[in-house]
């Protein structure tokens, strides 16, 4: 089968979805995406199954031509933001050609959200024949836009669980480790505040690893037991996951937030805000870790201390939970999500 993806910002755990599909099915994948920065850190490149090719208005006639050779049998567009991709969905879809978008969004009851299922037969569903979301937050979006209960997916995002693999927890370590962007909308400035505020309290010992970069860099407390990792490529992220303690997430939004399940496949217990989309499938409040409402500067402080101060052997259960969890969400998954699509159409 020929797969046509429409993306914007491709990553590197969407490349290991595809290849596992082309692994098990044979199929075969044209990707257009948005091109990467010249300076990016890290770049995506074709690979047998899959071509690479970047997006531009300037040579969408071109790119018109190639996808008509192509011959898609199924299209998955990232969204329906980009018009020129919308053409392409509605042109496939009069053809009969399954055309499916992805959403992350989570419903939260904005204006605009209200707008879009109102006129979502306008504004979405005349380009696709299914969504596919990340998870039960983005589900109710779904309904809400119209898509019937047999129109959606969910499972859009799998980490590439093949660099898990050989990880897992051998020490207990009193550390938090938190990997991302350090942006305000991540909640760090309250992970810092409230980390500062324990280490200088000297009431318990334990240790804070944040691994990213971003304007914030220097709210991150100033401390021997604090530790700063600046960006790192990801594939360096299972090295840094391991015997890393736990891990925390402290988003006053996060739509899905695939690190989480990258985490949970490291078998590391979690700690992460009601506010974190990924937390739904992949947090279970004490068997794995904790969930807190965002911006709850106390119970934030509760839930630290509990985590740095349990025994080894609670330590390692959630840690073996974690992992439990993580295995629910897989690439063979994934694969048979998006070829069900192609069989149903």
């Amino acid at each position: 089968m020929n797969i046509l993806v429409l993306y914007t910002r491709l990553t590197g755990y969407w490349i290991a979805c595809m290849r596992k599909d082309v692994a098990l099915n044979n199929n075969t994948y044209l990707v257009y995406r948005t091109a990467p920065s010249p300076d990016a850190p890290f770049q995506l490149k074709s690979e047998p199954g899959i071509t690479l090719c970047d997006y531009t208005e300037a040579t969408f006639t071109t790119m018109q031509a190639e996808i008509n050779t192509f011959q898609p049998n199924l299209i998955y567009c990232a969204g329906w933001v980009n018009k020129n991709y919308l053409k392409i969905a509605k042109t496939y879809k009069a053809k009969g050609i399954p055309v499916i978008t992805g959403m992350d969004n989570q419903w939260l009851g904005t204006l605009k959200q209200h707008i879009a299922s109102i006129f979502s037969q306008f504004l979405v569903r005349q380009y696709f024949t299914h969504i596919w979301v990340a998870g039960k937050p983005q589900y109710y979006y779904a309904r809400k836009l119209g898509f019937q209960p047999q129109q959606i997916l969910t499972g859009l995002y799998c980490a590439d669980e093949a660099i898990f693999n050989s990880v897992k927890q051998t020490e207990h370590q009193a550390q938090l480790v938190f990997v991302g962007r350090i942006v305000a909308h991540k909640g760090v400035q309250v992970l810092f505040e409230v980390v500062d505020a324990l280490l200088k309290s000297k009431t318990f010992d334990f240790k804070l690893h944040v691994v990213g970069s971003g304007p914030l860099e220097h709210l991150i407390p100033n401390h021997p037991n604090v530790q700063h990792t600046p960006f790192v490529d990801p594939e360096e992220i299972p090295n840094l996951l391991t015997n890393a303690g736990t891990f925390i997430l402290p988003s006053y939004y996060e739509a899905w937030g695939v690190v989480v399940h990258e985490a949970a496949l490291a078998g590391l217990p979690i700690i992460a805000t009601q506010q974190c989309g990924a937390a739904t499938e992949l947090l279970i409040d004490g068997f794995n870790g904790y969930k807190y409402e965002a911006n709850d500067k106390e119970a934030l402080s509760k839930i630290i201390k509990k985590m740095m101060t349990q025994n080894k052997e609670d330590y390692f259960k959630m840690a073996e939970n974690s992992k439990s969890l993580a295995s629910t969400i897989n690439l063979t998954r994934w694969t048979a999500l998006i070829n069900s699509v192609s069989l149903n159409k």
